[in-house]
């Protein structure tokens, strides 16, 4: 799967079947990290700023990032999050 959104260049992905809990895939230029989408836990690294800029996007698109993940997890197709 490709990300499902670009901001400032980090790139936000999530895998088809991938493992619980719900969480994305980020990879920026200082580091790369998972983040579980209910409790925010980090895994991996990145600067702080970034951190807090995903944690952004995602408390503005969390029901929409849970959506794609349930499609995901069931193996169907998945859009780019568009502003």
């Amino acid at each position: 799967m490709g990300s499902i959104f670009i901001i400032q260049g980090i790139l936000i992905y999530i895998y088809a079947f991938d493992h619980n809990p719900p969480h994305i895939h980020v990879k920026s230029g200082d580091g790369e990290f998972t983040i579980t989408i209910k409790d925010r836990i980090v895994e991996g690294k990145a600067k702080s700023k970034t951190i807090q800029l995903v944690n952004s996007f995602m408390d503005e698109h969390e029901e929409e990032i849970m959506e794609i993940w349930n499609k995901a997890q069931r193996g169907e197709k998945i859009n780019k999050i568009r502003h």
